[in-house]
């Protein structure tokens, strides 16, 4: 899809609708040339964290389609200072991911500030249904051992990403991992995103 097609297509058809495209619809991404390299993948990353399943990994965004969807972009083009970003669902693995923070550290606000400990940015995240595991940020060895877990799985996450990355066709600048609870924390953060960039381009010259 072109960037003008996707832009009429913001013209008349719905939010709604719009999920289909931006991130239920399976299709390969831009970043992939063929279904194969898709496939490799989606494998590294079920490889890679244990728990994952092929049909939970999405890639979003310009990687997905070859032009940036974020407000006040304009529709840009990927280019090698993008990033790869991808989403990928399951219940059970945020259900652990919380419960290990919250064994970790149980929410202390001030306690947890100014010793590796997770802070206020990653709760608003938890709030909305998503967590990004590169960003949690705790020092196993001043937490002790309830950190260990988090500390290696923040590793195998980051592993999966970067093996993925390999099978891409397109120069880029990294790439990121999102997880979700449900598809329907997914659909609400791009639902919010797709009412920002409507607005952006409207406001656009």
């Amino acid at each position: 899809m072109k960037a003008d097609e996707f832009r009429e297509m913001l013209r008349v058809t719905t939010d709604q609708a719009l999920l289909d495209v931006c991130l239920r619809a399976d299709d390969v991404p831009y970043i992939c040339n063929d279904v194969t390299k898709w496939l490799a993948f989606r494998q590294e990353m079920v490889r890679g964290v244990d728990g994952l399943a092929e049909a939970d990994i999405r890639v979003v965004g310009s990687a997905r389609f070859g032009f940036s969807l974020k407000p006040r972009n304009h529709l840009r083009q990927f280019t090698e200072e993008s990033d790869i970003d991808v989403v990928v669902v399951s219940e059970v693995l945020f259900d652990w991911l919380w419960i290990a923070l919250l064994v970790a550290a149980y929410p202390r606000m001030a306690a947890n500030r100014g010793i590796g400990g997770w802070d206020v940015p990653g709760r608003a995240e938890l709030f909305a249904g998503w967590l990004t595991p590169t960003a949690i940020h705790m020092d196993w060895k001043i937490i002790g051992q309830p950190g260990v877990p988090l500390s290696q799985f923040k590793m195998r996450w980051f592993d999966a990403l970067k093996l993925a990355a390999r099978h891409s066709t397109r120069p880029h600048n990294d790439i990121q991992g999102r997880l979700y609870r449900t598809w329907r924390h997914a659909e609400l953060y791009h639902l919010f995103s797709i009412a920002q960039l409507r607005r952006s381009l409207e406001k656009a010259p």
